[in-house]
């Protein structure tokens, strides 16, 4: 088997895991089959989606690859009826998320570089990538603010694998040897960030009391 057909079938994982934290979220939310698929679907794919439509690439890869629809709603049916039969370990929804954004980060950089897009831009398409699946997921969920913006670091770990995949690509690195080093490093920091509780500064607005327009005047 060549690399390019085990980073496709590595891909096919990323999305599958992705297509499970979407059914997973509907489950919780309560959703029927049909709403469950939706989520696990556009969960999937939304930030492939996100990411081909502003390279320009359209009609989007999944349009015309059957492989992946047909993969990502066998999965998401599969975890609807286990999930009605089985209680399923915190640890394993977990995983399913780390894997998801781990594999699905580094092939929205690896994309981006095949656009020619700039270093600053395959780290940004990257982490759309990783992300914007999970933002539509718990929008439709009705969970907000979305669980990403939240929780411990997230975004910053696909940023940090994009950016391990652009210089191992800079540096010659054999394409299966970075993605397999990038998918780690966002998966690393992850696991890390979980079981240390690790978050980046939080926003925070400080305003002085009575100071509006009206106090002023």
């Amino acid at each position: 088997m060549d690399a390019d057909a085990i980073i496709r079938i590595v891909y096919l994982i990323g999305i599958s895991s992705f297509a499970v934290s979407g059914v997973l979220a509907a489950a919780r939310a309560h959703l029927d089959f049909f709403g469950a698929l939706l989520v696990g679907l556009l969960c999937a794919v939304g930030g492939g989606t996100l990411r081909e439509t502003l390279l320009g690439n359209t009609p989007v890869y999944w349009m015309h690859d059957p492989v992946i629809l047909a993969t990502v709603l066998s999965v998401a049916i599969a975890a609807f009826v286990l999930v009605r039969f089985v209680v399923i370990p915190r640890w394993l929804l977990e995983l399913t998320d780390i894997a998801g954004l781990a594999i699905v980060s580094v092939i929205g950089a690896k994309a981006a570089i095949a656009a020619d897009a700039t270093p600053l831009a395959v780290f940004i398409l990257a982490v759309l990538t990783g992300v914007t699946g999970e933002i539509i997921r718990d929008l439709l969920v009705a969970q907000s603010p979305p669980t990403l913006l939240v929780r411990e670091i997230y975004a910053a770990a696909s940023f940090a694998g994009a950016v391990m995949y652009w210089v191992l690509h800079v540096a010659g690195i054999g394409d299966l040897t970075a993605t397999v080093v990038a998918v780690l490093t966002i998966a690393t920091i992850r696991v890390l960030a979980i079981w240390r509780g690790w978050h980046l500064p939080k926003a925070r607005l400080r305003v002085q009391p009575n100071s509006g327009i009206a106090d002023e005047l």
